[in-house]
């Protein structure tokens, strides 16, 4: 007789039973259910459907029932790290060390990347009587998740290696992150930085409106990108021209979250826009007085009497005169003009003549009358004098004396001929020796005709001429008049501290067509890489060795070779050169720079190129 209600109960336990079987079908991880020894005893249609679709013998899931779970595991352990950790963790599981395990690995399809992650959780967590096994396809959250660390790892490289500044702001400017660019440009240590106030506690006190407006903007949804120039203020008290960028990262209502500032150092551009400005003014300055002098010129000489042939010839030569000194103005950035190059300019057509003196650079308004004063000694020595003759000779001097009174510069110019010379003009080129000089100069000068020769001297407070220019010993090294002006302009460029100047702000276009050009680019670790610039070099300095490169940049300081090449045929070929080192940061050399001259002349005959001993001019 049956029990009452037996049959009821039954049918109920069998619709659980079929309910809980159509749960774990429509599970979309792949279940499978182990005994205590491994064996599959049950598997949901998506592990079933997985391993048909992946082949029955694939890594992980290519099993039935029956089939021993751990053996599939201990087949693929041999060469696979994923399968020797899950079956590290199974086993750990199945004897009941622990009661869960789980991990996330890869198992990728011929044609796409895929992640799942499998779990594993003991039927009883007292008892080893089997586990749960499973495997979730993860893979668009595990792809996601990598292409965002991907993202994130460009984004780092690109923020920490840029050379410009960067840094992440808080929505009040407070400083979050930044890159070492920017800590040098700042002058600060990332803990310095990030402990200071907001952005506006570096910014110099005449650009906080600026900053201040440009901030207001952004947090007012306004714009979403702002750049703005404003100086920065170094904790040595340094102001920095920068030019900020600033770009908003704004959260799902639209409120600022945040900011991305780029930031780079101007102070070179800005250093050059003052540079030109002030330039401007002085060509300005200059051509208004340039036109008053020629105008001068051409009234006095039409007036002294002469023909018109002569009056023009003695026009265009004073206009010569005048125009050779605003090239060597020019080429000295309108900073003055230096003495040796007037005189040896004036005197180019006569070698014989002699010229000795310091190197010694005259004011811009110096300049323009020495200028004429050397033009009128030259054409009168040329018509009248020493250079008109076979046996004359001209010696030029000048130096720097101390007195009583103060320092003096004196001029000396003393022409000498065994036969007597008619005197030379006494038009306005005497006026212009004279008393143009005289009142120039605040001197008295001198010109004695004597049977023997042509003497003209003055000595003038040496504040209204210029002043000594001091030489280095490397300097008054260098043979070479185009390696002399390679030196001069890096030495003038050079920081009041003795900084290394910075490559952008040397003018190398004037020495692309004298000589061979190389840049060497110091890398991090401490290589070189070479490069010629402009013209090839000879063939003889063709792949220079870069040892000479890496001592300049190491000794942060000129380097003066001399090079001879002997082919054997007994007329060896010298070469000339000098390496200057520069630097991005005014610290630690970032590039050197070479030029090199290559000529018979400069070996004179022998192994060692000949040295001056004076700075200046000497002929």
């Amino acid at each position: 007789m049956k029990e009452p209600g037996r049959d009821s109960a039954e049918f109920a336990r069998r619709a659980a039973e079929a309910q809980c079987r159509r749960g774990f079908e429509a599970l979309p991880a792949h279940v499978a259910v182990l005994d205590e020894t491994g064996a599959i005893m049950l598997v949901n249609r998506a592990w079933t459907d997985f391993a048909r679709d992946n082949g029955a013998g694939s890594r992980a899931f290519g099993v039935a029932v029956g089939v021993n779970y751990l053996d599939v595991c201990r087949r693929a352990s041999g060469a696979d790290a994923t399968a020797r950790q899950a079956l590290v963790g199974l086993e750990a599981v199945l004897c009941g060390a622990v009661a869960h395990f789980e991990m996330e690995y890869p198992c990728d399809a011929p044609n796409e990347r895929r992640w799942f992650l499998m779990t594993a959780d003991a039927l009883d967590p007292q008892l080893p009587m089997g586990a749960i096994v499973s495997h979730l396809d993860i893979s668009g959250r595990k792809l996601a998740e990598l292409a965002l660390a991907e993202s994130e790892q460009r984004y780092r490289a690109v923020f920490d290696g840029a050379a410009v500044g960067m840094a992440e702001l808080a929505a009040d400017g407070r400083w979050q992150r930044a890159n070492a660019a920017l800590l040098r440009i700042v002058g600060r240590s990332a803990e310095e930085l990030l402990a200071n106030a907001p952005l506006g506690a570096l910014t110099h006190p005449d650009d906080i409106d600026a900053a201040s407006a440009c901030l207001e903007m952004l947090r007012a949804g306004v714009v979403d990108r702002c750049t703005m120039e404003t100086r920065l203020v170094r904790s040595d008290g340094v102001a920095v021209w920068t030019e900020t960028a600033l770009s908003c990262l704004r959260a799902d209502d639209g409120a600022l979250a945040g900011l991305i500032a780029v930031i780079a150092d101007i102070s070179d551009r800005k250093r050059a826009e003052e540079r030109q400005w002030a330039m401007m003014r002085e060509l300005e300055h200059r051509g208004k007085n340039l036109l008053a002098v020629v105008q001068s010129i051409a009234q006095r000489s039409l007036a002294d009497g002469r023909s018109l042939a002569e009056a023009r010839a003695a026009f265009l030569g004073r206009l010569q005169a005048l125009a050779a000194t605003y090239g060597a103005l020019i080429d000295e950035g309108f900073g003055g003009a230096r003495l040796d190059r007037l005189v040896n300019t004036a005197l180019a057509a006569f070698p014989h003549a002699e010229v000795e003196g310091p190197s010694f650079v005259l004011t811009v308004k110096a300049a323009q009358t020495f200028g004429l004063i050397v033009h009128e000694l030259t054409t009168n020595a040329a018509k009248f004098g020493a250079l008109s003759r076979p046996d004359g000779a001209l010696r030029v001097t000048w130096d720097v004396r101390k007195t009583a009174e103060g320092a003096k510069f004196a001029f000396d110019w003393r022409e000498r001929y065994e036969s007597p010379a008619p005197p030379g003009e006494t038009g306005f080129g005497a006026t212009i020796l004279s008393r143009i000089a005289a009142a120039e100069f605040a001197c008295e000068p001198e010109l004695v005709h004597a049977p023997d020769g042509f003497h003209y001297r003055f000595e003038a407070p040496l504040d209204r001429l210029g002043g000594l220019v001091p030489v280095a010993p490397l300097r008054r090294a260098l043979a070479s008049e185009a390696l002399g002006a390679f030196y001069d302009q890096w030495a003038r460029l050079r920081g009041p501290r003795g900084e290394l100047p910075q490559l952008s702000q040397f003018d190398w276009s004037r020495f692309v067509a004298v000589g061979a050009l190389t840049l060497a680019s110091v890398q991090p670790k401490g290589g070189l890489s070479l490069a010629q610039i402009g013209r090839a070099a000879p063939p003889e300095l063709q792949g220079e060795d870069p040892t000479a490169f890496r001592c300049c940049a190491e000794d942060a300081a000129p380097r003066h070779d001399r090079l001879r090449f002997d082919f054997g045929d007994g007329a060896p070929l010298g070469a000339e050169r000098l390496l200057l080192p520069f630097s991005a940061t005014g610290a630690a050399a970032t590039h050197v720079l070479g030029l090199s001259i290559l000529g018979l002349s400069i070996l004179g005959g022998g192994d060692r190129l000949p040295e001056s001993e004076r700075g200046g001019s000497r002929r």
